[in-house]
């Protein structure tokens, strides 16, 4: 019985220091694509606005101004003017 506790204790270190191992080089990778990669802006880097009627928030080259601020280009926020 002793023996078989002894290498189920093994087994069960022998997991844990895998799993440690793998940690540490996952770690590496990471640092390494951070070094490595250049800063980059990000790519949703517009202003957004508000539309006024339905609440929804889109890029404000694809939105139009009207008197009451801007809007969507969705029929049925548009429907009522």
């Amino acid at each position: 019985m002793g023996k078989l506790l002894f290498w189920v204790l093994v087994f069960i270190v022998a997991l844990i220091v895998w799993r440690l191992w793998n940690i540490m080089q996952q770690h590496a990778r990471r640092r390494s694509e951070r070094s490595s990669s250049p800063k980059k802006k990000p790519a949703h880097d517009e202003p957004m606005v508000r539309c006024v009627r339905c609440g929804v928030f889109l890029p404000r080259e694809d939105a139009r101004l009207t008197h009451s601020g801007y809007r969507c280009n969705d029929e049925a926020c548009n429907r009522h003017d």
